[in-house]
């Protein structure tokens, strides 16, 4: 649950073997600069160490990589998605509804009656 958190905020969150989080520390205590760099997967290291390589999910990265949150992974598929508005309304315009706006038109509010049937009293 916290790693989807994390994901879902734009946070890396890593799993990483005990020794390299040892080496990743004693680098951080020493006041010495790390980067991150997802795009090859791995922990940068000061002074010419070697880096620290670390795997996440393809698809995550590409959300990460990307800066793409839930909203914007769906508008990817923006050209798609009006597509398919364009063809619903010609194939099944009943799905349209009575105050359904077309593009640039305003919702029309539909009256209700006031004086319908009663609700049947138990």
């Amino acid at each position: 649950m916290l790693t989807g958190s994390c994901f879902k905020n734009g946070m890396l969150p890593l799993e990483l073997p005990a020794a390299d989080l040892d080496e990743l520390y004693k680098d951080a205590a020493a006041g010495l600069e790390l980067a991150v760099d997802l795009e090859k997967q791995e922990v940068v290291r000061p002074n010419g160490q070697p880096p620290v390589k670390f795997s996440i999910d393809p698809f995550r990265r590409h959300c990460l990589i990307n800066g793409l949150d839930d909203i914007g992974l769906t508008l990817e598929h923006r050209d798609a998605i009006e597509a398919f508005e364009t063809r619903r309304t010609t194939v099944w315009p009943w799905l349209d509804g009575i105050g359904y706006a077309k593009k640039g038109q305003k919702v029309v509010a539909v009256p209700t009656k006031k004086n319908g049937p009663k609700p049947t009293e138990w």
